[in-house]
C-alpha cells in the first residue's frame, strides 16, 4: 500500500523547523508508514542528498514529480586500527525518501529523523558526520545524531562505547558529544572518548585542541574539567568523582591516532611491521610466515596508524585484526621465506 500523500509545502515547513508540534507529529505519522527507510552496511553522502532534497521542495510544483534514477549508495569502507572485518548497521532516515521520490508521489520526504550507526563486529569503522567531522567506531560503538541536531548554532551527537573523534573547526558552532553521564565540548579537535554503560568510569581523553567536560554531581550541578592535548579526564561513577590527568604514561593509546609520513621503498611487508611496531609501541604479528617476503611500494602523507594498516594489507591481499594486545596479519602470502 502507498502512503498517503503530504503537502509539499508542509514538508518545506518542517524541513526549516517552522512547524507547530501538531504538524510535526503530522509529517512524522506520514514518515513512519513508509517503507524502506533502514539501510544497512551502506554509506550515506547525507550533506548532498539534504541539498538535493531542498531543491526538489523549493523547485516542486502542483505536477507530478517525475521519478529519478536510483540514487546509487557506495558501501561504506571501514578505516580500521583494532580489528577486522566491519559492519555497520546504518539507519538513514533520509534515504527513505529516495525510496519515495522513485514511486509516483508528488511530495519529498523530511529529513530530521535520527541516523544511528551501530559497530557490530570486530573492526574500527569510520564514519564522516554532515559537517565533515571524523568519528572512528570501535566494535559494539553506537553513534546517534539527527539532522536537526546540526544546526546553525551548534552540532550535537550521542555515543554508546569508544570513539575516536575529529571534528571540523567552527567557532559559531560548538561540537557536543553525549556519552552516558559526560557531557563532552568541543570547537574543532581531535579525541577519544570510552563509555561504554557497563563500566566502573569513562574516559576522555584529548590528541589535538582543547575540550570540556562535564557531569552533573549529585546536586544535579554540573562539574567540568578542561582538557588540553595529551590530557585525559576520567569521571568514576560509583563515587561521581571527575578528575584530570597527563597522558605521558596512555602514550602508546593516544599516538595510535597521531597521523604520520612514512616511505616503503620495495620493503618486506616484516621489516614494515618492524617500522611500526617500533613507531607505535604496538605488536604487529604475522600470522602467516610467507607474508613476510612480500614487497610494497607506498608513500604516506599524514596519516593515522588505521589508515596505513588497511592500505598495506590491501596491497598483499591480507586482513588484519587485533587479538590482545597485538595486531594479527593473515593472508596466503607471497611465496616461500627466505
Amino acid at each position: 500500500m502507498n502512503p498517503k500523500a503530504i503537502s509539499p509545502d508542509l514538508l518545506k515547513k518542517y524541513l526549516e523547523g517552522k512547524c507547530n508540534p501538531d504538524e510535526v507529529e503530522q509529517v512524522e505519522q506520514w514518515y513512519a508508514s513508509l517503507n524502506n527507510v533502514t539501510a544497512e552496511s551502506r554509506d550515506f553522502d547525507q550533506p548532498r542528498h539534504l541539498k538535493k532534497i531542498q531543491e526538489l521542495i523549493r523547485h516542486q510544483t502542483d505536477d507530478e514529480i517525475q521519478p529519478e534514477q536510483p540514487v546509487k549508495i557506495r558501501p561504506l569502507v571501514p578505516n580500521v586500527w583494532r580489528y577486522a572485518a566491519a559492519a555497520v548497521v546504518l539507519l538513514i532516515a533520509s534515504l527513505g525518501v529516495y525510496f519515495y521520490l522513485n514511486t509516483t508521489q508528488p511530495a519529498a520526504n523530511p529529513v530530521a529523523d535520527a541516523v544511528s550507526i551501530v559497530n557490530t563486529q570486530k573492526q574500527v569503522v569510520r564514519h564522516q558526520l554532515p559537517d565533515g567531522s571524523k568519528v572512528w567506531l570501535n566494535p559494539a560503538a553506537k553513534i546517534q545524531y539527527t539532522a536537526r541536531a546540526f544546526s546553525k548554532t551548534s552540532r550535537t551527537v550521542s555515543v554508546e562505547g569508544e570513539a575516536f573523534f575529529e571534528v571540523t573547526k567552527d567557532p559559531a558552532r560548538p561540537f557536543f558529544v553525549k556519552s552516558n553521564s559526560l557531557l563532552v565540548k568541543v570547537l574543532g579537535t581531535s579525541f577519544n572518548v570510552k563509555s561504554n554503560s557497563d563500566q566502573s568510569w569513562y574516559e576522555v581523553s584529548v590528541v589535538t585542541g582543547k575540550v570540556s567536560v562535564s557531569v552533573p554531581d549529585r546536586q544535579g550541578k554540573a562539574k567540568s574539567v578542561l582538557l588540553l592535548p595529551r590530557q585525559q579526564a576520567v569521571f568514576e561513577v560509583a563515587s561521581g568523582l571527575l578528575t584530570s590527568t597527563e597522558l605521558s604514561k596512555f602514550r602508546e593509546k593516544v599516538d595510535t591516532w597521531q597521523p604520520i609520513s612514512l616511505t616503503f621503498e620495495d620493503e618486506k611487508l616484516s621489516e614494515i611491521a618492524m617500522r611500526l611496531q617500533k613507531k607505535y609501541g604496538i605488536k604487529i604479528k604475522l600470522a602467516n610466515p610467507n607474508l613476510a617476503n612480500c614487497r610494497l611500494k607506498a608513500t604516506f602523507d599524514h596519516n593515522r596508524l588505521a589508515e596505513i594498516l588497511e592500505i598495506t594489507t590491501q596491497m598483499v591481499e591480507a586482513t588484519y585484526e587485533m587479538r590482545g594486545d597485538s595486531i594479527v596479519i593473515d593472508g596466503e602470502g607471497c611465496g616461500t621465506v627466505e
